[in-house]
């Protein structure tokens, strides 16, 4: 029902029927049941954190409703029980390593669904960091790990998504946004490895950055 609400002419509208204020009504019920299960990961994630001899960096959130619904019309097949990131928190980390001595904590002590390391494996988009999917309380809860680069490059996504017409942060935009996009993740994850950046790529960043809003 939500999908269908979404592909209408009436999404853009006001007036909802009482079969469409059903079916919000129960995305916003099921969002909700995330609320305490998250407080929890995000307390634990804090210790482990502080085991790891980091600063604490951290930030929480349940996904808000046009997020899940547009998660829900680009994976037509997905269930909302099979939504994974409904509820989320996020650590930011002085650097890799730092995230990978986290992730090992998690490891030996939550109950862990999937790890999704795009560290090692960077989204097409360029994004990079790793996401834990543990169980709480019977609910999936996503933990983002980003070294400060990562949520640098994280933050220059929001601010293009907040001036622009489409959402980088979901791969959209003219070319150019995107190749400036996947060059600084790049960029930025050498920088953080010690790696020089090549002179090349640099004049590109250059070139490529006043295309972007």
């Amino acid at each position: 029902m939500l999908r269908e609400w979404l592909h209408s002419d009436r999404s853009a509208s006001a007036g909802f029927s009482s079969v469409e204020r059903r079916a919000i009504a129960v995305v916003w019920e099921y969002r909700a049941a995330f609320s305490r299960p998250l407080i929890k990961v995000n307390v634990n994630l804090r210790h482990y954190i502080k085991k790891a001899g980091c600063e604490v960096v951290v930030a929480q959130r349940l996904k808000r409703l046009p997020r899940i619904a547009v998660k829900l019309i680009k994976q037509p097949r997905m269930r909302l029980s099979q939504m994974q990131d409904v509820g989320g928190c996020r650590a930011v980390l002085p650097n890799q390593e730092a995230v990978y001595s986290v992730l090992e904590g998690i490891r030996r002590n939550w109950d862990i669904i999937t790890v999704d390391d795009y560290a090692e494996h960077p989204k097409p988009t360029g994004y990079r960091a790793i996401h834990p999917i543990v169980r709480r309380d019977e609910r999936a809860i996503e933990v983002q790990l980003r070294t400060v680069g990562q949520q640098d490059w994280a933050d220059e996504v929001e601010r293009i998504d907040s001036r622009a017409s489409y959402a980088a942060k979901d791969g959209d935009g003219p070319p150019e946004v995107r190749r400036y996009l996947q060059l600084l993740a790049d960029a930025i994850a050498q920088s953080e490895a010690g790696t020089r950046i090549s002179v090349d790529d640099l004049r590109e960043l250059s070139e490529l950055r006043t295309h972007v809003p």
